[in-house]
């Protein structure tokens, strides 16, 4: 008998070190639903802003940190952004990028106490020929402010797989 795991149950406990394994799980489970979801063909993106020791550009109020979350109105978008509002790091943004790479790709592994300033990360989701590419790219945003996380999901189709 062959028992099989779910690559984002693995991603969700290699995310133990950083946050909750409930937290993790629950990431794991609302980016597959939102990656998921795209369809053959079909693009979305979800962005995640933060800034520390002050507030976005286009904001007057005092703040010692903010976040926001965009998900371009694409319903299974909103469930992720909400998960990131309630849950991602203001202070370490490369925490969020780790915590999505984790369920992404549970084999991708970093060393302990490092670091995420920048990054640009893309892999394939999903079994045969049905699949989508994720992309996650974790950047400075000159623009609004801080940094954002943008999380791409294309649907895609290789009939050779």
């Amino acid at each position: 008998m062959t028992t099989r795991v779910s690559p984002w149950i693995l991603g969700a406990f290699g995310l133990a070190t950083s946050v909750s394994v409930p937290a993790a799980e629950k990431l794991c489970d609302v980016l597959q639903d939102f990656v998921g979801s795209v369809g053959v063909g079909e693009s979305r993106e979800l962005k995640f802003y933060v800034v520390v020791g002050s507030n976005f550009k286009d904001r007057e109020a005092p703040a010692y940190g903010a976040r926001r979350c965009e998900y371009g109105g694409y319903e299974p978008g909103k469930a992720l952004c909400t998960y990131f509002m309630e849950n991602g790091s203001i202070e370490s943004p490369g925490l969020n990028a780790k915590a999505v790479i984790a369920c992404i790709s549970p084999k991708t592994k970093f060393a302990p106490g490092s670091w995420l300033y920048a990054i640009s990360f893309g892999a394939k989701v999903g079994t045969g020929p049905r699949g989508n590419r994720v992309d996650l790219v974790l950047a400075e945003d000159k623009e609004v402010g801080g940094v954002v996380m943008s999380i791409k999901s294309t649907g895609i189709w290789h009939p050779n797989e």
